[in-house]
């Protein structure tokens, strides 16, 4: 078994790093008992667990346009009851996260409107309205406008369709050592050689073989391939039979996750914050790690065209919309979205993308099999997805070469 990792690190949209001497997952980095695959190899392999401090906060803030809110508890409660409402028929819509299609025509028809139309339709206070804008755009990474209402609603099941649980899900618990730490040890597991700095050009399936080339102007073959590129990239290699028009259009169109994941390294101690500020140029903030002298803030950009980060008087301006009296020390991020080998951040889909593309997204092609983190259901775009889908993947290969 052989490897061909495109870059020159393990991991594709994981990404354990350092900032200023600190740890950081500059991409995927959450996880949770929930998330069946991912907890599943935790297990395994005995991988130690430790809790992001924002993800309980002890103050959390709403922002909406230049008006700030403390969400005590009556705010919270109105808050959440307003998601209720958004997602009130998550299980009759979606009673299988993981059979998206199971009740096809409520599903369809979620499919086809987006989040924000369903969001418009409700007549919330404008407090529940900013505050499901805002959990709409951290599921996706994008505008509400951009993701249809039945993956918002896929998200939110696959957490449990609870609102703590989904929380708890989504951003609380994350891997001690790092996701390379849970990489690594699959990766000894396996025993496969790896070849960095290989970008496959193209991958043609020639019947009892597929032959696939390389940038550096290598042939190599093999009885059996799983592909695991990222949607958006997928039209930048050449597959023979080709892929269907469906898959390349979804690629060239892009899905929805396009924003910005920054770190804030910042004075003193910030405390235990989260805020919630749909639309603004850091539209979710939370604290990521606590140090004697310094914290450490980790904050989401669905709209990264709103500001430049390099240009930190801007971002110590939002910082200071944000938490007003914090000093901004340094930042870091690395822009996914301008990275050739991934071309976005997670997956999720636009309106009627489940309607004219799930199945193409999910078909097995002769000797090439697909393992994309992109192309699923349950926890599609994230560390569990990626898992699952390469579990998939390796039965079918299987159960071809016998």
């Amino acid at each position: 078994t052989l490897i061909l990792e495109a870059g020159s690190r393990l991991g594709g949209r994981t990404y354990s790093t350092q900032f200023d001497g600190m740890d950081v997952e500059a991409g995927g980095t959450w996880i949770y008992n929930s998330q069946p695959f991912v907890w599943s190899e935790v297990q395994r392999y005995g991988l130690p667990i430790k809790e992001t401090p924002g993800a309980v906060p002890d103050a959390m803030f709403l922002l909406m346009g230049n008006k700030r809110a403390v969400m005590g508890e009556p705010e919270l409660v109105e808050a959440v009851t307003g998601w209720m409402t958004y997602t009130q028929e998550v299980r009759s819509i979606i009673p299988r996260a993981y059979d998206l299609l199971h009740n096809r025509s409520a599903a369809l028809a979620a499919d086809g409107i987006s989040a924000e139309a369903h969001l418009l339709s409700l007549g919330l206070t404008p407090l529940q309205e900013a505050f499901c804008r805002g959990m709409v755009e951290l599921i996706c990474n994008g505008t509400a406008d951009a993701v249809s209402y039945l993956d918002v609603l896929r998200f939110y099941m696959a957490g449990g369709s609870e609102f703590a649980n989904f929380m708890d899900s989504a951003a609380r618990f994350k891997l001690q050592d790092g996701t390379i730490s849970l990489a690594q040890k699959i990766h000894e597991d396996g025993g496969a050689d790896i070849s960095f700095s290989s970008r496959v050009e193209s991958i043609v399936d020639e019947g009892d073989r597929v032959r696939i080339s390389t940038s550096d102007g290598r042939t190599l073959q093999a009885k059996a391939v799983v592909s695991t590129l990222p949607l958006n990239t997928i039209g930048n290699v050449q597959f023979t039979p080709p892929l269907p028009d469906g898959v390349i259009k979804a690629a060239k169109e892009r899905h929805p996750g396009r924003g910005i994941k920054v770190f804030l390294k910042v004075a003193g101690d910030a405390g235990k914050v989260a805020t919630v500020a749909p639309g603004r140029p850091l539209n979710y903030l939370m604290t990521y790690e606590q140090y004697p002298d310094h914290s450490l803030l980790v904050a989401f950009s669905s709209e990264p065209e709103k500001i430049d980060l390099k240009d930190r008087q801007a971002l110590a301006a939002e910082l200071e919309a944000h938490l007003p009296g914090t000093t901004l020390l340094d930042a870091f991020c690395h822009d996914w979205n301008a990275d050739p080998l991934a071309l976005g951040t997670w997956a999720t889909y636009r309106p009627n993308w489940a309607r004219d593309y799930l199945d193409e997204f999910q078909a097995t092609r002769g000797r090439i099999h697909f393992a994309s983190g992109d192309h699923g259901e349950g926890w599609r775009g994230t560390i569990d997805a990626a898992i699952g889908a390469g579990v998939r993947a390796a039965a079918g290969v299987k159960k071809q070469l016998g």
